[in-house]
């Protein structure tokens, strides 16, 4: 009997979403008519990682023509930025990239109770920053959530002023939608619902809006599914965690000395 073959890792450089996945219909749904997508199987979770930071060399791009529909506003022209040789950049619709993508993430454990908020930051395709904390004895998922998504356009503003093309990737819904198309109707409502019950969690929400209120003409913000694989957004979520678990109440950069592995195996949220 043949012995049994040994689960694969797929990489993903250029595709709907960037980063590592263990199954073929995880990375199938990110490159399949995707335009210019580059992907390639690994034997083992180092070659994937190794291969994700060096970029596509030698993987061959997808042959379907079929337009993802995605896209997002770029900054008007801005002045040449240094870049990263083989860095695998994300590519969207069109041919675009962003020069810095950031995913954000909040955790909660128990719902309510020990909330934490967490970031990772890529700029020209490659991991350059962890953030952790926000702590909060009594927090929920979703201000854990509001919380991570309010740092990442702090972040966002400072890159966008840099120059950079900047995407923030969130795997909370509801947070994606009250700060993009709620928080505009209840603003105007003197911050209450349509029904005239005041919103929840208003002492974030309020903030997040004016942030993103300045930088939406020049930030786009993308739904990411949570615990898919997405390299992005399993370091988030990590982070997340970490920040409730050492109940740090600032928000604070990880030490550099790190790999991506060593990050996967902290605790999930």
């Amino acid at each position: 009997m043949a012995a049994r073959k040994g689960p694969k890792f797929y990489v993903v450089w250029v595709g709907r979403q960037t980063g590592i996945f263990t199954s073929w219909e995880e990375c199938n749904r990110q490159v399949k008519g995707y335009p210019k997508a580059r992907y390639k199987s690994f034997p083992s979770r180092e070659d994937a990682e190794a291969a994700f930071s060096t970029g596509p060399r030698g993987a061959a791009p997808a042959k379907q023509g079929e337009s993802s529909g995605s896209g997002g506003v770029t900054p008007a022209k801005r002045p040449a930025r240094r870049k990263t040789p083989s860095s695998p950049g994300t590519a969207v619709a069109g041919g675009k990239t962003y020069d810095t993508e950031i995913y954000c993430d909040g955790a909660c454990e128990p719902n309510p109770g020990d909330a934490g908020s967490g970031m990772a930051i890529y700029r020209d395709g490659k991991l350059a920053e962890l953030w952790y904390g926000l702590y909060t004895p009594r927090g929920t998922n979703n201000t854990a959530e509001l919380n991570a998504l309010q740092q990442a356009l702090h972040v966002a503003q400072e890159e966008i002023a840099s120059g950079a093309s900047v995407r923030i990737h969130c795997d909370s819904t509801y947070t994606i939608n009250a700060i993009t198309k709620w928080a505009s109707g209840w603003k105007k409502r003197g911050w209450k619902k349509a029904d005239g019950q005041a919103i929840k969690n208003p002492e974030i929400i309020q903030p997040t809006y004016a942030l993103y209120e300045g930088l939406k003409s020049a930030v786009t913000i993308a739904h990411v599914k949570g615990h898919a694989g997405v390299e992005g957004n399993e370091l988030a979520d990590r982070m997340a965690m970490y920040g409730a678990d050492q109940q740090e109440r600032d928000f604070i950069r990880y030490p550099v000395h790190y790999t991506v592995a060593d990050i996967l195996k902290l605790r999930r949220g």
